[in-house]
């Protein structure tokens, strides 16, 4: 395997697994075991093509005819339709094999990694595996995904009203979203030590808010509507208003809050107030009413980038402000999908 495959495959791991605070959707080694990765072959007897996660359930049956029924998640469908996996690769009935990481709790429940098709092709988890039992494979990774369609990129003016991608091709430490360290107040970091990652994790229950949803993964749209502009955020269906004109503040506060911009040259600046959200990230650093939020959206001169930054000051919970950074770029022919999120706790 090449540098720039393990480098891809670094970054979208990064992505899925959540170190402190990433991805926006539940993070798999919550409730999965890593170290361990199991094999089972069975038929499939239940499909849910939906986010955050794929579901299936496999009937493993022994020699004996005693059955075994598996919940098996698998990648967003999100992932999956840009990576060329669709859901008619699979059929109710069909006799699949699974390898995937068993269960914290749930021992017949697995995180999967490789699925071996009754076709006979093979798709896997390009963040963390590699092809398992053929060569045969259906796929290709985000990195390769993206690179197709930025082979003939047009130029484009500078412009903040596009669809913005996160880059996966590059691993740049200076483009970390979060952080390993916060200037925490006593009260912050009591809370943060008593903080129940399964029960009181919000984002395994398809919910955000701000600014931790400015970190998800998938696709984002910036559309001026005159006095407002919309910002389509992919997971989550999320879309922000930002009024950029005077208007009365909110009677009551909201997750996303109430944000109101400005331009100051060719950068959008907004102010986020009235948030209710109560974590600022998925390490259990808590949040309170008195956050605010500053950020600033800035397109490259030549269009193909648009930095981000966010300066979060909370007076509960930091003893100073905290400056959170990342980019998009620009891949042309990307849009926002719908993501319909559903999730099955019961599942685990």
């Amino acid at each position: 395997m090449n540098l720039e495959v393990r480098l891809i495959l670094v970054v979208l791991a990064m992505c899925i697994f959540s170190l402190p605070g990433a991805s926006a959707h539940h993070s798999p080694n919550v409730h999965y075991d890593l170290g361990q990765i199991v094999e089972i072959e069975g038929e499939l007897t239940e499909i849910a093509w939906r986010n955050p996660h794929v579901q299936l359930t496999v009937v493993e049956t022994d020699d004996q005819g005693f059955e075994r029924h598996w919940e098996a998640e698998y990648l967003a469908p999100s992932f999956l339709a840009r990576q060329g996996i669709s859901s008619d690769l699979l059929n109710e009935g069909d006799r699949i094999r699974i390898a995937g990481y068993v269960g914290r709790a749930n021992r017949a429940a697995l995180f999967t990694t490789n699925i071996l098709l009754a076709s006979d092709r093979e798709i896997f988890d390009f963040q963390v595996s590699e092809p398992r039992w053929t060569d045969q494979i259906v796929g290709v990774t985000f990195g390769e995904y993206q690179r197709v369609k930025l082979q003939e990129a047009p130029e484009v003016a500078s412009s903040l009203f596009r669809v913005w991608s996160t880059d996966v091709a590059f691993i740049n430490p200076d483009r970390t979203f979060w952080k390993e360290e916060y200037p925490l107040t006593d009260q912050a970091r009591a809370a943060q030590a008593s903080w129940d990652r399964v029960g009181e994790n919000p984002y395994m229950r398809c919910e955000n808010g701000m600014p931790a949803i400015m970190d998800q993964f998938f696709p984002t749209e910036f559309v001026s509507q005159g006095d407002e502009i919309l910002v389509y955020l992919e997971e989550q269906d999320i879309v922000r208003t930002v009024h950029m004109t005077d208007v009365a503040e909110p009677t009551q506060s909201s997750p996303y809050g109430h944000s109101v911009g400005h331009w100051e040259g060719g950068s959008l600046v907004v102010e986020t107030t009235h948030i209710n959200w109560p974590w600022f990230d998925q390490t259990g650093i808590p949040q309170s009413e008195e956050v605010h939020v500053l950020e600033r959206f800035t397109p490259s001169a030549e269009g193909h980038q648009l930095d981000y930054s966010a300066t979060v000051t909370d007076p509960v919970i930091f003893t100073e402000p905290v400056v959170l950074e990342r980019y998009w770029i620009w891949v042309p022919g990307e849009a926002v999908e719908p993501y319909n999120c559903v999730v099955s706790e019961e599942r685990y």
